[in-house]
């Protein structure tokens, strides 16, 4: 019997092994060449979104926001007690002589910027009225065997320095162009008595 010779039709054809690809990192690095003189250098290329890596790409996680406790209030210690008696002193004496609107702040935490612990403010309604209230502080004070270190009376402002207390008498007009409250908006308001 003759052989058969064999066809390769009905034969599937051999799979071919894939081609092992060398990863990017081991490539060897081409040294560019140096640039000519004068000519201008290409920016490095920068890498895309797509070869970062996949952690880089995840979305960032959003967490509540933490409430901030508030510190608790403590009572306001006293750091200058002749001071405070004298500043208290010297709104009652405004209040007798009829000053509107009388204030008391508490500077002793700014003390060693301005030079003194406490602000007394107040309005009088003329220039009159002033020298009443600044005549009224100099009478407490030489009853207290004190005098003020400064006065310094015009029309419509009188400032006496008393160390510790420095005190402040405008005309409504000026108190308001000076505004002293706002500019001690961050100081403790206490009471008269």
């Amino acid at each position: 019997m003759a052989a058969k010779k064999k066809t390769t039709r009905n034969r599937p054809e051999p799979k071919k092994k894939p081609t092992a690809r060398r990863p990017a990192a081991k490539k060897a690095a081409k040294k560019p060449a140096a640039p000519k003189a004068g000519a201008k250098r290409a920016a490095p290329k920068k890498p895309s979104r797509a070869a970062a890596p996949r952690k880089a790409r995840r979305a960032p996680v959003k967490r509540p926001p933490t409430k901030k406790r508030a510190a608790p209030k403590r009572a306001a210690r006293v750091v200058n007690p002749e001071g405070l008696e004298l500043a208290r002193a010297v709104a009652a004496v405004a209040l007798d002589k009829k000053a509107d609107d009388v204030v008391l702040l508490d500077l002793t935490h700014k003390a060693g910027a301005v030079g003194y612990d406490y602000l007394v403010i107040a309005t009088g309604g003329s220039d009159a009225q002033l020298e009443a209230l600044k005549s009224g502080v100099e009478a407490l004070l030489e009853a207290r065997g004190r005098r003020p270190s400064s006065v310094e009376p015009s029309p419509d402002w009188v400032c006496l320095n008393l160390d510790d207390v420095v005190v402040h008498f405008f005309t409504p007009d000026k108190r308001e162009m000076y505004d002293l409250e706002g500019l001690w908006s961050d100081a403790q308001r206490l009471p008269l008595t």
